[in-house]
């Protein structure tokens, strides 16, 4: 059972238990970081319990399994983040997108799939999902709803849900993921049955890169190092440009932190007329991530994740820890701002000055 799962054997554990005594609730919350496993867990739940063959069965093969895992089948549906329809784009063009972006979610095991933080769950298709679950089954049997990022559910699509919740109709199953889960309206977190997922180690990322992709030893122990226990997060810098953002990113933040306040605003003007919000948000996690190289040296651990250990122990001197948290606390603000559409400049700007007076605090000090 779930043999593509990497890890999460506590997660597994439970989710075993709930299927070989047919108790599957009628609503799961998997609940973790980012690219650790809920989503494809949630899928193969789906295709089990649309299996023809019975929820305990070996079955993967009936037409059934077939069309669930390639998300074809009539009474599996899928709500993910996505952006609205814009007043000038035809419908079919709409839907022609939907659809591909749905696809990609089944592209390939742990496909390392980003939604923006401005992305949430459309409520057209919160209420035409709404809908279909009230109706009969297509095929005699259960209906399944899998909702990715239901802490991307705004107050007005999760009431939306929570009427068919509180009174679900017979053979009717939500399986729910969320990265926050403190984001989860509480009223959906009370009616659901939270399984919790864990980060992977970094002997499990570096065994599937080299197993499923076949990477050598090296470059899968570098890519799992950098993935703060996320697989996909892995895969990203494996295949995709993340790495080359990555070293973008940690440039700006070394160029600011040991520069001064022109460099901030040189920064933050280079941002002036973006409108790429996926781009600012890799570029404040991988700010996050050397305040959190810079945090772990002067704590003595000696993770550099950025491979600069000079510049980290540099930096590490001209701070110190309450400074440290302050700015992580503000990097995560930022990624919510951009959440809540806020201009880009603003939050990068914003991100810039804050930076750069967290490296001059003992120069403030001695002044």
């Amino acid at each position: 059972m779930f043999e593509g799962i990497i890890g999460q054997e506590a997660a597994k554990k439970t989710i075993g238990s709930m299927i070989t005594t047919d108790r599957i609730p009628h609503a799961l919350l998997f609940a973790g970081p980012y690219g650790v496993g809920k989503g494809e867990t949630a899928l193969e739940i789906a295709r089990k319990l649309l299996c023809v063959n019975g929820l305990k069965s070996d079955c993967t093969t009936c037409n059934s399994c077939k069309r669930a895992v390639k998300l074809e089948h009539p009474d599996l549906h899928i709500l993910f983040p996505f952006r609205a329809q814009k007043s000038s784009e035809s419908m079919s063009a709409w839907v022609d997108e939907l659809q591909s972006s749905k696809k990609g979610i089944v592209s390939e095991l742990y496909a390392p799939i980003v939604y923006e933080k401005s992305r949430q769950i459309v409520v057209d298709l919160v209420r035409e999902v709404y809908e279909r679950l009230l109706e009969s089954s297509f095929e005699g049997g259960r209906k399944v709803c899998v909702i990715f990022n239901a802490d991307r559910l705004n107050v007005h699509t999760a009431n939306s849900l929570l009427k068919i919740l509180e009174e679900p109709p017979s053979g009717v199953h939500f399986i729910l993921t969320a990265e926050k889960l403190s984001y989860v309206l509480p009223t959906i977190v009370s009616r659901a049955s939270v399984v919790r997922f864990r980060r992977l180690t970094e002997k499990e990322i570096t065994a599937f890169l080299e197993k499923k992709h076949g990477l050598d030893h090296e470059k899968s122990v570098l890519y799992a190092s950098l993935a703060e226990g996320s697989l996909k997060t892995a895969k990203a810098y494996a295949f995709e440009s993340k790495s080359d953002i990555r070293i973008r990113s940690y440039d700006m933040y070394k160029d600011v932190a040991l520069g001064d306040h022109d460099d901030a605003v040189s920064q933050a003007y280079s941002f002036s007329w973006s409108r790429d919000v996926a781009e600012a948000e890799e570029l404040i996690e991988g700010f996050i991530l050397c305040t959190g190289s810079v945090l772990k040296q002067k704590y003595g651990m000696d993770r550099y994740h950025n491979n600069d250990p000079e510049n980290i122990v540099k930096l590490s001197r001209l701070t110190d820890i309450d400074s440290l948290y302050r700015l992580a606390v503000r990097l995560e603000e930022g990624l919510e701002m951009l959440g809540r559409n806020v201009n880009i400049p603003t939050v990068m700007t914003s991100i810039f000055y804050e930076i750069n007076d967290t490296y001059r605090y003992k120069q403030h000090q001695r002044q």
